[in-house]
């Protein structure tokens, strides 16, 4: 190393002034951010100006489903423990990560990925190469992993979905066919993480699935197995576009938008409001697994240096 460099960069450390590459993400997702909320806020502002759907969801609501409301925390939790042992699956060949601590931190990352410039995302990146000695790059891989296997699994659904419509097949047995491949995919060596993980995710969707038949429910709205798994489908691409914390705003719409594609009865202010409830649901259990996550995470930090 000159000399020139070594004085510029002491320590052999970065400049911290944000180069114009940071600077312009950075913009973007705030721009995300603002722009999600205004979608959210508009969709709220769309389904109460309707007022008969309004009136009937809220007598619904008033005395909700048991069953319906149970199944649609229980899915919820169940997204946020999938996604993490997925992400333990993925994350086992870069380095060591115990099943609770991973559960731990996917519940605080999500939590905390609702606030502004998704400081959840980077906040893994962080706490892996601080706490598990994991390079950023590693982590960063197994992100973009994940992102793969989610547009992979949900276009592998929506293919089943319409292999069975036009061939009048039986939905169940060709929604099998790729279970039964990922299944025998992790008993080879080569393939093995690759088929685990994408057999957690493939079993993800079916949990987004029966989400939105929960919450179509607790409005008292019938919806199909082939409009479950279709909005779980599109759920899932909300969710992963880039700047848009967790999809808000914009699954709130993508799912209003293809309600009457995918259903008889329902309009865009019926798939609003189940997906308004949906995400309702959503933020209640998020916010109490992200603070059991950062209280827990708080405790293994301070345990760990202690030792």
């Amino acid at each position: 190393m000159s000399a020139a460099h070594a004085s510029s960069t002491p320590n052999n450390r970065r400049p911290l002034v944000p180069t114009s590459g940071s600077r312009g993400r950075s913009w973007f997702r705030r721009l995300g951010l603002l722009l999600g909320a205004v979608l959210l806020v508009a969709a709220i502002i769309f389904v109460a100006r309707q007022h008969d759907v309004l009136a009937r969801s809220f007598s619904a609501i008033r005395q909700p489903s048991a069953p319906h409301l149970f199944l649609l925390v229980a899915c919820v939790l169940g997204n946020v423990v999938l996604t993490a042992l997925m992400f333990s699956v993925l994350m086992s060949r870069y380095g060591k990560v115990r099943l609770i601590e991973m559960q731990a931190l996917i519940g605080a990352a999500t939590l905390l990925n609702f606030l502004p410039l998704r400081p959840g995302l980077f906040g893994r990146i962080a706490y892996h190469k601080t706490i598990n000695h994991i390079p950023a790059a590693d982590t960063a891989k197994t992100i973009g992993q994940a992102i793969a296997l989610s547009i992979a699994v949900a276009g592998c659904l929506a293919l089943c979905l319409v292999v069975a419509a036009q061939f009048q097949l039986t939905l169940w047995v060709v929604l099998a066919l790729p279970f039964a491949f990922l299944a025998s995919g992790t008993m080879v060596g080569t393939i093995r993480i690759w088929a685990l993980a994408g057999l957690i995710r493939y079993v993800e969707v079916f949990i987004w699935a029966a989400r939105y038949y929960a919450a179509f429910a607790l409005l008292d709205y019938s919806i199909s197995i082939e409009a479950a798994l279709a909005f779980a489908c599109i759920s899932m691409i909300a969710t992963l576009v880039p700047f848009f914390s967790n999809g808000l705003g914009l699954r709130e719409w993508a799912i209003g938008l293809a309600a009457p594609l995918l259903t008889v009865a329902y309009q865009l202010e019926h798939g609003l409001t189940a997906e308004l409830v949906n995400r309702a649901g959503e933020l209640i259990v998020v916010l109490i697994a992200g603070l059991l996550g950062l209280a827990y995470l708080t405790h293994l930090r301070r345990t760990s240096r202690a030792e």
